[in-house]
């Protein structure tokens, strides 16, 4: 009977020897590496891609003066602002504008000799 023999994993380590078998496994390793770094970068080249786009579309259209676009899009505006469907309840006004008298006399003081000793007006001298 004649027995097969099969390459076992030690008869393939004795014929590469040490160097031969560390060698072997740096390149697969590091074919490893580079090729999902390859991957993870076209993926992040991709996802930037697409965020430049989505900038460069948001920048046109904010900035884009002028126009039938323009001109509609503020008619539109102003009659939503201009609705009285769109006002706020009296008592959340009134809430608002008192607070902002509040903070009117809190700061009014402050801003009357602000700008006084800016124009120069103020009574006490410079130092």
């Amino acid at each position: 009977m004649a027995s097969t023999e099969e390459p076992s994993s030690q008869a393939v380590s004795l014929h590469l020897g040490p160097m031969g078998q560390f060698t072997l496994k740096t390149a697969i390793v590091s074919a490893a590496i580079v090729l999902s770094a390859w991957i993870m970068l076209d993926m992040l080249d991709d996802f930037a891609s697409r965020r430049m786009q989505q900038l460069e579309t948001t920048m046109r259209s904010a900035t884009a003066v002028g126009g039938r676009e323009f001109w509609t899009k503020l008619e539109a505006e102003l009659d939503r602002l201009a609705d009285p469907r769109a006002d706020i309840p009296p008592e959340k006004r009134q809430k608002i504008l008192s607070q902002i008298k509040v903070i009117s006399d809190r700061w009014r003081p402050f801003l009357s000799e602000a700008t006084s000793t800016i124009a120069g007006d103020a009574g006490h001298p410079a130092r």
